[in-house]
């Protein structure tokens, strides 16, 4: 009686809420990088080289099809290679735990004419949010922070930040156990901030008067070549 009642435009409402829902849970998102702004399609990963963040990033921009390229640059005073990936990046140990990753950047990416993405730092810190009643600590609070940078050609660097938390529960009766969960929340820490990034190249502003001087100057230079095809 009551299934007969409701209006197939209700159950259908239901069905696309809970199908939702559940690719919510699995950890789906959408795929072509919505949002992104095509000047950013083609560009250049900086970051460490031996690191899951940098396998991480690399897997998303893959599958919002974006492409990892190989810089551009117009002028170089070295004859050396140009690198986009650490060896070995500076390691930090702050007062309060808090460890942090700096990656460098070749001087020569400065005068790259191809997007740049700088992973300029990555941290992880932990903190007690509350405790026991013997003192001891009872909940953590476990924290990942991305320093991000994109450089585009003639626009001034734009910098964000990718801050995320999870909380975790402190058993002294299980330290293995806890000692594993601390790990697969780090893991997925490290996931969701990957996909985070990705996500944030939605919102790099591209300066319409910078997109028109690059328009004029291939046009000046396709005029150029028609001048002197034309003297020939």
């Amino acid at each position: 009686m009551i299934a007969s009642a409701l209006k197939p435009g209700f159950i259908r409402l239901i069905c696309i809420f809970l199908f939702t829902a559940i690719l919510g849970g699995c950890g789906f998102h959408l795929k072509n990088g919505s949002g992104i702004p095509n000047e950013l399609r083609n560009l250049t990963l900086v970051s460490s080289k031996h690191s899951d963040l940098t396998r991480l990033i690399k897997q998303e921009l893959r599958y919002n099809n974006i492409n990892l390229v190989v810089p551009a640059v117009t002028s170089t005073t070295s004859d050396k290679p140009l690198t986009t990936e650490a060896d070995n990046p500076s390691d930090i140990l702050g007062e309060d735990s808090t460890q942090t990753k700096t990656i460098a950047m070749d001087p020569a990416l400065l005068n790259s004419q191809t997007p740049v993405l700088r992973i300029m730092s990555e941290s992880s810190a932990s903190r007690t949010v509350s405790l026991y009643s013997d003192a001891s600590s009872a909940e953590y609070e476990l924290s990942y922070v991305i320093e991000m940078e994109v450089r585009l050609p003639n626009q001034e660097p734009q910098y964000f930040t990718v801050a995320l938390q999870r909380d975790q529960l402190n058993n002294s009766q299980a330290a293995l156990a806890s000692s594993r969960e601390s790990e697969l929340l780090k893991k997925e820490l490290r996931e969701a901030a990957a996909q985070q990034v990705v996500r944030t190249l939605s919102q790099v502003i591209i300066d319409p008067q910078t997109i028109g001087d690059s328009d004029d100057a291939t046009e000046l230079s396709e005029a150029e070549l028609n001048t002197e095809l034309e003297a020939n």
